[in-house]
């Protein structure tokens, strides 16, 4: 009885052991699955705490971590257009090299200076440089205000040749710092020309500078056929009937190369143009005249010089013709013949402080030749300094003086510093 009391005791306490081992690894699993959650969830909830890190350095503030918004503005998109940027600056870096043609040809970059070496003048003194003057008139007479350079130290051999309009723009200046000269051999002047350099039907036309305007007209001087051509150009046309004149026009020899054709030009010549201006340059051994002005309105001349020999024949220093509005003022004039020459069909001339000499001093007319009618008004000559001269002022007539003939307002004052045969 106790064994099987003992037996029953010891199966019983080995059942409770049993039955306690059981509920031990029940709890120690659940416990288990329970540790690998809350091991995974802390694992999460430390990756969710590193985003809210990373996000409160640039937001600061840990809610609105997840957000991508910063990738887009580092876009790189952007970073392609700036490399764009710098090649559109290069292209306008490489336009300002294409500049310096501003003296001459380039039109696109609107110069309005054209210089004649950009021409192709060659400024030696025996290159022609003809047509490198033509066409860089040419392309100075397309824009308004331009400036044709002729620059200094330079010596241009030009012949004859007309700077005209009438579709020229507006207020040219013909700038001239250096020489030009003219041709000293007969082929360049054909069988005659009336001038040699010509600006024709212009408006606000200037020649400035400090430039120097040679004619070389030794050659033409000599054995000139007629005391006083330039008054009676007709003669120098030799007449196609049989009634020859007695001592017909002879060419005059060049010492230097040829026969020189009978009809001498002019130097410089301004015809049918509005508001004319020449100052400050010389003109100097002219074959005939050396500064003419025809059909003008608007002139003016100052602080410019005239130098030819005071044998020189018919070489006037100003002519003027058919122009009215012209102001003639602080000039040295020294020639053959008439310091200045006032003819038909000028008004309101005004010359003042001019030095005369040598030369004939200041003429009205001729007036009136084979009977016609002479209109010359308004002429003021007024603190004119007479040296060498072989008058002072005078008016000439072809037939007797009468009222018409006379100028309707004469005013004469002037200084005799020296030698005039014929004050007045």
């Amino acid at each position: 009885m106790s064994s099987f009391s003992f037996r029953s005791l010891t199966f019983m306490v080995l059942i409770a052991f049993l039955v306690w081992c059981s509920s031990i690894e029940t709890c120690i699993a659940r416990r288990g699955k329970h540790w690998r959650q809350s091991r995974y969830a802390t694992a999460s909830l430390s990756k969710k705490k590193g985003k809210g890190h990373a996000g409160q350095h640039n937001y600061h503030n840990g809610g609105s971590k997840p957000r991508a918004p910063p990738p887009p503005p580092k876009t790189i998109p952007a970073s392609p257009n700036k490399p764009k940027a710098p090649p559109s600056p290069n292209p306008k870096e490489n336009v300002p090299t294409t500049t310096p043609p501003q003296k001459g040809y380039s039109y696109g970059q609107q110069s309005n200076i054209f210089d004649v070496l950009d021409f192709g003048a060659k400024g030696d003194g025996e290159t022609d440089d003809t047509k490198a003057f033509q066409a860089a008139w040419a392309a100075a007479c397309k824009v308004e205000g331009s400036i044709i350079v002729v620059p200094a130290e330079f010596v241009f051999l030009v012949g004859p040749v007309s700077f005209s309009g009438p579709y020229c723009q507006d207020n040219i200046v013909f700038q001239l710092d250096g020489t030009i000269i003219a041709p000293t051999d007969s082929e360049p002047w054909g069988r005659g020309i009336l001038q040699w350099l010509e600006f024709s039907k212009l408006r606000g036309i200037t020649v400035q500078g400090k430039g120097i305007i040679d004619g070389r007209g030794s050659g033409w001087w000599q054995d000139a056929p007629y005391e006083d051509g330039y008054d009676d150009e007709t003669k120098l046309i030799i007449p196609l009937n049989s009634t020859a004149q007695q001592l017909p026009p002879m060419p005059v020899r060049n010492e230097l190369r040829g026969n020189m054709p009978s009809i001498k030009p002019t130097a410089l010549r301004f015809y049918g143009s509005f508001n004319v201006t020449v100052t400050g340059i010389t003109i100097q051994n002219s074959p005939l005249c050396h500064l003419k002005f025809d059909n003008c309105m608007g002139v003016v001349v100052h602080d410019m010089t005239v130098s030819s020999p005071g044998d020189s024949p018919n070489t006037d220093g100003i002519h003027l013709q058919n122009s009215k509005d012209v102001l003639i003022h602080s000039s040295n004039l020294g020639c053959g013949d008439d310091c200045v020459s006032i003819q038909t069909g000028c008004s309101n001339v005004y010359i003042h402080n001019v030095n005369c000499g040598p030369g004939h001093g200041i003429s009205i007319g001729s007036l009136g030749r084979d009977n016609t009618k002479a209109c010359v008004s308004n002429i003021t000559v007024r603190d004119i300094i007479m040296h060498n001269t072989m008058n002072g002022v005078r008016i000439k007539t072809w037939q007797v003086i009468i009222q018409s003939s006379l100028p309707h307002y004469l005013l004469i004052k002037f200084e005799i510093q020296q030698s005039v045969q014929n004050i007045v």
